[in-house]
C-alpha cells in the first residue's frame, strides 16, 4: 500500500467515524427535541411501582390514562450523581435544579425512592395527544440530551483529528 493510499485510509475510516458519531449525535439531539415539541398535553399521574435504573437508582413508575386508555412511565433524569459523602443538613437522595438524581453515598435503597415518591403519590405527565405513550413524568426537559451533546462532541473532535492526521501523514 503506497503512502497516499494508507494517508487516504486512515483519513477516510477516522473521518468516517467521525461522521457517524456526528450524525448519531444530532439525531439523539432532533429526537428529544421533536419529543418535547410533541409532548404539551398534560394529565395527573400517579406513582403506583418503582424501577431500577442499575448502578443503585431507582426511579418511581407513575400510571396516567389518557383517553381511556392506562399508560406507565418510568421518570427519567438528565444523569446521576453519586456522592459518597453528604453535609448534615443535605438529604440522602434528591433532584437537584438541572434534573439530576443526586444520592449520597452511592446507593439509595426502596425506602429512599419511597420518601422520595411515596406509592399513590401524584405527579404530572406531558404526553402527546397522537401518541399517549410518548411522554415526560414530572417535567419536560430544559437541556440537551448529554449523550446527544457526547455523540456530537466526538464526531466533531474525530473529523478534525482526521483532518490534521490527514496533512500530518501526507507531509512526512
Amino acid at each position: 500500500m503506497s503512502k497516499e493510499e494508507t494517508t487516504l485510509f486512515v483519513f477516510l475510516i477516522v473521518g468516517g467515524l467521525g461522521a457517524v458519531f456526528t450524525v448519531i449525535g444530532f439525531l439523539i439531539i432532533f429526537l428529544q427535541k421533536r419529543k418535547i415539541h410533541l409532548c404539551q398535553d398534560m394529565t395527573e399521574g400517579k406513582v403506583v411501582d418503582y424501577g431500577y435504573r442499575g448502578n443503585g437508582v431507582i426511579v418511581p413508575v407513575v400510571e396516567y390514562r389518557v383517553f381511556g386508555e392506562t399508560y406507565r412511565r418510568k421518570r427519567s433524569f438528565r444523569g446521576y450523581v453519586m456522592k459518597s459523602w453528604k453535609s448534615q443538613e443535605e438529604p440522602f437522595v434528591k433532584v437537584t435544579k438541572n434534573d439530576y438524581l443526586s444520592i449520597a453515598g452511592g446507593r439509595m435503597g426502596k425506602r429512599d425512592a419511597m420518601q422520595m415518591w411515596p406509592l399513590e403519590s401524584r405527579m404530572p405527565v406531558y404526553y402527546n395527544p397522537s401518541k399517549p405513550q410518548m411522554s415526560f413524568v414530572e417535567k419536560i426537559p430544559e437541556k440537551l440530551s448529554i449523550v446527544g451533546l457526547v455523540f456530537l462532541l466526538i464526531g466533531v473532535f474525530l473529523i478534525i483529528f482526521s483532518v490534521i492526521l490527514f496533512y500530518m501523514i501526507d507531509s512526512l
